[in-house]
């Protein structure tokens, strides 16, 4: 059972896409990088997706060799959605991100954990399937058109 008081997300600062991790060992962190102390696992899906990281890439400082600037003067505009639990297709989709997020760290600690090639693929595999579902469910959320999909996949215009 997670110690629920002291989660946070972890932001580095210079990073080429999402690299947000949740910490759940009251672990400390250095200069390079922000702290959002929170414990939801909503937060967490919709700004790991691929909708959002498009987003602050095109409003964050770049750096030299695609690298771009995660500061908290960046992650302080995000777009995030707000949800209507009066809605009960809001309230759905809700509960369907936390739940692929709550699979995703389970898998992370699985693949951190294997000892075989085999099983190491297997949830690399299983992580990236999780991350299409996860980018889905927000891309719907968001209501983004097909051609939107299109763009911010890197296959459009």
């Amino acid at each position: 059972m997670l110690n629920l008081i002291n989660l946070k997300i972890i932001v580095p600062a210079i990073v080429k896409s999402a690299s947000y991790a949740f910490d759940t060992n009251q672990n400390y962190s250095n200069d390079k990088t922000t702290i959002i102390q929170t414990k939801d696992f909503y937060l967490l899906g919709v700004i790991s997706s691929k909708l959002i990281d498009f987003f602050i890439h095109t409003i964050a400082s770049t750096k030299q060799g695609g690298y771009f600037e995660y500061k908290p003067m960046y992650i302080v505009q995000l777009p995030i959605r707000t949800i209507d639990f009066d809605d009960p297709r809001d309230k759905e989709r809700h509960d369907k991100l936390v739940g692929l997020v709550e699979q995703m760290l389970e898998a992370k600690k699985k693949l951190s954990a294997s000892n075989t090639d085999k099983d190491k693929q297997f949830f690399e595999r299983f992580c990236s399937s999780l991350d299409s579902q996860i980018d889905k469910l927000v891309y719907d959320l968001y209501e983004l058109t097909p051609e939107e999909i299109e763009i911010v996949e890197g296959t459009g215009v």
